[in-house]
């Protein structure tokens, strides 16, 4: 079994992103130079080297996955990992009805499949993104956040 990474990110400025970094701004997280955000899918494929190959072609020209006249995107095979970044995730989205949509669109080799928001920072400090986003970026009621 092989875990991909998909990041999906706009090809425009990301108005949400600029919002929150300037929400963050305000909230006194002067050390926080930018904020970026995208969107993050990560998947359990079965098969061997030409399947995983066949699945990463068809995965990034899925339209559900990724609009190729808005988006961008970057696909990360093995262990994926960021130090300046945060994944934000729902803690009830199994993402069900999406992966029996892309299994309907001919991605039939994937077991399971992940999706959350990552939001990456530029500063020098990981205890002010902890504190950043436990005060604005997710709620912990329904979202679990997980420090890569």
């Amino acid at each position: 079994m092989t875990e991909i990474t998909l990041l999906v990110g706009l090809k425009i400025p990301d108005t949400t992103a600029i919002t929150t970094f300037h929400a963050l701004e305000e909230l006194g997280f002067s050390e926080i130079k930018k904020l970026s955000r995208l969107v993050y899918y990560k998947f359990s494929i079965d098969g061997d080297e030409e399947p995983v190959k066949k699945f990463k072609e068809k995965a990034v020209k899925t339209d559900v996955l990724v609009n190729s006249n808005k988006n961008t995107s970057e696909i990360v095979e093995g262990d994926f990992a960021r130090e300046d970044s945060v994944l934000i995730q729902s803690l009830e989205n199994d993402c069900d009805g999406l992966l029996e949509t892309l299994k309907k669109l001919g991605l039939n080799n994937i077991n399971s499949m992940q999706q959350g928001i990552l939001w990456t920072f530029e500063t020098d400090n990981k205890e002010t993104i902890k504190k950043a986003t436990e005060e604005l970026l997710y709620n912990k009621h329904y979202q679990k956040a997980s420090y890569l």
